[in-house]
């Protein structure tokens, strides 16, 4: 994908900090780093919508979704995932299980409405060594472990949840046959809300954006042709039309065929 947006001359910045969207009036005419001003004749913006607004655009701007209405919207669940290099195999664990927890509706009320932990969460782990066994060394293997839980809010402490969630989530494994794993672990790196946040800077570690309600969803969404400046487009789960790589892909297309038409360029090649 670099290859081929170098190829249609585009120029990749890599490490270079946006500090803010640089505005004259209402209109977007490029970005602010600490390298310099980068102007441009329309700005895109993919990452996470509602950390971007509080960090990029300054409040007065925003009157539909300044801070106040944003902090007072619905945020989707966030993920507590492990990443673990394992000495052995399971090659009885298909590439893909998911665990559902015998109290799903409780579980979904503990992540979505109550905002705590679970005893018994439902969880995905992929087991991709049985696929491919060359993600890593011989007689070794991965596993990426993804539990769905709230996304930040005062009622988890993760600085003194971290370690006790992971003991549970090592239990939960053995529920899909993957056994005695701990003392196995060779590597490992857990990401949870809190990481989130500060890391990949998504606002309250909300890792699916904007919760998918009646009121925030489709149009009600953030629209692709951002309504509140001139020259700025939207991509990403927190736009119109919503979350899920499909739906994603397909407010990328929306946006680009704006883009487009808006600069009087010819859109049809996007469908």
């Amino acid at each position: 994908m670099a290859r081929a947006a170098r190829d249609l001359g585009v120029t990749i910045r890599l490490e270079t900090e946006v500090q803010r969207i640089l505005l004259e009036g209402r209109r977007a005419v490029g970005v602010v780093t600490a390298e310099g001003d980068i102007r441009a004749d329309a700005v895109v913006l993919n990452a996470d919508f509602a950390r971007a607004m509080t960090d990029l655009v300054p409040n007065a701007l925003r009157r539909r979704w300044s801070d106040r209405r944003l902090a007072h919207k619905r945020y989707s669940c966030s993920t507590f995932m492990m990443y673990l290099g394992i000495e052995g195999r399971y090659d009885s664990v298909s590439h893909h299980t998911i665990y559902i927890s015998r109290d799903y509706a409780r579980n979904l009320r503990q992540i979505e409405e109550e905002h705590v932990l679970s005893d018994d969460p439902s969880f995905y782990v992929q087991n991709a060594s049985v696929t491919d066994p060359t993600l890593a060394p011989e007689g070794m293997s991965t596993l990426y472990v993804l539990v769905p839980v709230p996304h930040r809010t005062p009622n988890v402490v993760w600085s003194d949840m971290r370690d006790r969630f992971r003991r549970v989530a090592l239990q939960q494994l053995q529920k899909v046959g993957i056994t005695d794993v701990e003392p196995r672990i060779r590597f490992e790196r857990i990401t949870t809300p809190d990481d989130w946040e500060s890391r990949a800077r998504i606002y309250k570690g909300a890792t699916f954006n904007l919760a998918h309600n009646l009121g925030q969803m489709l149009h009600l969404r953030p629209h692709n042709r951002f309504e509140e400046a001139d020259g700025l487009y939207l991509v990403g789960g927190g736009t119109h039309p919503g979350s899920g790589l499909p739906v994603i892909y397909e407010g990328a297309r929306i946006s680009s065929r704006l883009l487009l038409q808006d600069m009087g360029l010819d859109a049809a090649f996007i469908g």
